[in-house]
């Protein structure tokens, strides 16, 4: 499929499920199998196992079909993505994981699976969705984060599998409270800024360009302050975090050769200096009409 305004059917379907993502159901690839049963085709379902999610995918993608539905969490999503490009079939993204940030981002609202797949059987419009890129590196269709403040993503994590000395020792952990404004970047043109957090957003509103937010707040209470600020008012107007648009951005961990970042949440870590772009057209998703 093209990218379209044109309402479009979902035409032949291959399934790619995680069934060990955060909220997808244990029985989702029955659930999926009894929506796409009237299908003049027949869908094809490949159901993930550990470990072996990327050939999941690239053996749906090796179905030429015309969209790929994907069922599972933020990381399920952007491996799809990252996979599929143009190039590759309509991506639709159903939510299944802790957060499902992807998927709201890629639809335009929080929705769940069942109104999802109801509303794409009766037609869709498909359309391009950008990214962020790091330049010789993988891709992120949400936001990337950068500092010691990404270690709470680990937090997250072993409290979601019930380890919580695990995650009272990552808490506790000064490298993730020190605060330390570790971070150097800069961006074409600019001068060099130094930052305890960065934060790389993916803003459908600024083609073209990489929305920056820097946070360098003074101890804990200061980053609480932050924290309210974001949700009561969101973080694009909380006054301590500085926002600027840019073409390219260059961050480094003036501290070590590694810098830690999420990539759509996806805790990794990665040589210093990191260098980000935008990509406008990286993928094309499959939006279901909810109008009717």
């Amino acid at each position: 499929m093209v990218p379209t305004d044109t309402l479009s059917r979902l035409g032949r379907v291959s399934c790619v499920i995680n069934p060990q993502s955060g909220s997808t159901p244990a029985d989702a690839a029955d659930l999926i199998r009894a929506k796409l049963s009237g299908l003049p085709d027949e869908a094809k379902l490949h159901v993930a196992g550990e470990g072996d999610l990327p050939v999941h995918v690239e053996d749906a993608l090796a179905d030429d079909p015309d969209t790929l539905i994907v069922w599972g969490g933020d990381g399920t999503i952007a491996c799809a993505l990252s996979h599929a490009g143009m190039t590759g079939p309509a991506i639709l993204p159903l939510p299944g994981g802790t957060m499902n940030m992807l998927p709201t981002r890629a639809l335009g609202g929080d929705y769940d699976w069942e109104t999802l797949m109801d509303a794409a059987l009766k037609g869709g419009r498909v359309r391009p969705m950008p990214c962020g890129e790091i330049v010789g590196g993988p891709r992120f269709f949400v936001a990337a984060m950068m500092g010691d403040m990404t270690r709470f993503t680990q937090t997250r994590e072993a409290l979601r599998e019930g380890n919580l000395m695990e995650a009272a020792e990552i808490v506790h952990d000064s490298s993730a409270l020190a605060l330390r404004s570790n971070l150097h970047w800069k961006v074409p043109g600019q001068t060099l800024r130094k930052s305890t957090a960065v934060t790389v957003n993916i803003n459908a509103d600024t083609p073209g360009k990489l929305e920056v937010a820097s946070v360098d707040p003074e101890g804990l209470l200061g980053l609480a302050k932050i924290g309210i600020e974001m949700l009561v008012d969101g973080w694009r107007n909380a006054e301590d975090v500085d926002l600027l648009l840019a073409d390219q951005i260059e961050v480094t961990n003036s501290e070590k050769d590694r810098i830690s970042l999420t990539l759509d949440g996806e805790l990794r870590e990665m040589a210093s200096p990191v260098q980000f772009q935008r990509v406008d057209s990286a993928v094309k998703i499959f939006v279901p009409d909810l109008s009717q």
